[in-house]
């Protein structure tokens, strides 16, 4: 009879105790888990012939490491192989958790006058991701923020697609008295584009005709951030 491949038949609960991931993550902190260590707890168990790092090793390969794992839907993931609804949901959530956390630096700041905290607070954010993506900051009267609308457009800021009334719209029905915009270049180069700057203009006229001030634009991408307000181009 053949014997069964090593791989085939590990499981976490065969490695020594103080190296299995939840036991490593109690002794030493979360930070010292590897990528697929920290999958594997979402993970919580195997398939037949595949380990919970068996299954996070090749999920992170097949979505190209984290930045494509958080692109992916909650549908794609639990097709994935041996991830299913219920894991879907728990990889999800812990994804979306970890985007709405850097939110919490901005509360209660005057973003106006702190534009680091708004620059960093977006590469964490956004700089990753593998499609453009176009959101905004609504802001009180004290420059405070409000609510956090990451998703209002995906694709490229097309005149066609693209309307200020939609963001001024989530601005008024928000009672938000400032915006601050904001979006990625996949490419990795945050220069702004032509479009860009004609949505910018089109954007800062729209908002004054209706009483929101726009405070910024900010293009964000691998290389950096670009501000629209810094670079004397609002």
């Amino acid at each position: 009879m053949t014997e069964p491949s090593p791989r085939s038949v590990f499981r976490v609960c065969d490695l020594p105790s103080d190296e299995r991931p939840r036991e490593r993550l109690f002794r030493l902190g979360a930070a010292s888990l590897s990528n697929e260590e920290l999958l594997a707890l979402l993970l919580r168990t195997g398939i037949a012939g595949q380990s919970a790092l068996d299954g996070a090793r090749r999920l992170l390969a097949t979505r190209e490491g984290l930045n494509g794992l958080s692109g992916a839907s909650p549908v794609e993931l639990a097709a994935e192989r041996g991830v299913g609804p219920t894991r879907a949901a728990a990889i999800a959530a812990a994804l979306e958790i970890a985007r709405r956390l850097p939110a919490e630096t901005l509360a209660g700041r005057d973003l106006f006058n702190e534009p680091r905290l708004v620059k960093d607070f977006l590469r964490q954010s956004q700089a990753d991701d593998a499609q453009e993506r176009t959101g905004a900051l609504f802001l009180n009267a004290r420059n405070r923020l409000l609510r956090n609308d990451p998703d209002i457009y995906r694709g490229t800021l097309d005149r066609a697609v693209v309307e200020p009334r939609e963001i001024l719209r989530r601005a008024l029905l928000g009672r938000a008295a400032a915006v601050i915009l904001y979006h990625n270049h996949p490419s990795g180069d945050p220069t702004p584009s032509r479009e860009d700057r004609e949505f910018t203009r089109r954007l800062a006229t729209a908002s004054e005709a209706v009483g929101v001030r726009l405070l910024d634009h900010i293009v964000v991408g691998r290389e950096g951030c670009v501000s629209f307000r810094e670079a004397g181009l609002l």
